[in-house]
């Protein structure tokens, strides 16, 4: 999936300050809208990805850290 920018985003974020990008690869700059307590970031699947979620496969949320901050995923109409 790639991140897109909406009419919402309103910001950049950039990689951690102790990101390790030999380790883990590069970090690209996300684009994200901050409001009502939430900062969200917006994909989209690729052709490949969406053809796999119409057969059933399960989307994966993969986060960085040793906690799990609330998370929600849902499809823009």
């Amino acid at each position: 999936m790639k991140p897109v920018k909406t009419a919402a985003t309103n910001q950049v974020l950039g990689a951690p300050g102790d990101w390790d990008e030999d380790r883990l690869g590069a970090c690209l700059g996300l684009p994200v809208a901050y409001g009502d307590g939430f900062i969200a970031s917006y994909w989209r699947p690729t052709w490949r990805e969406r053809l796999a979620i119409l057969v059933g496969r399960p989307i994966r949320l993969a986060v960085a850290g040793f906690g799990h901050p609330p998370v929600m995923l849902d499809v823009l109409n």
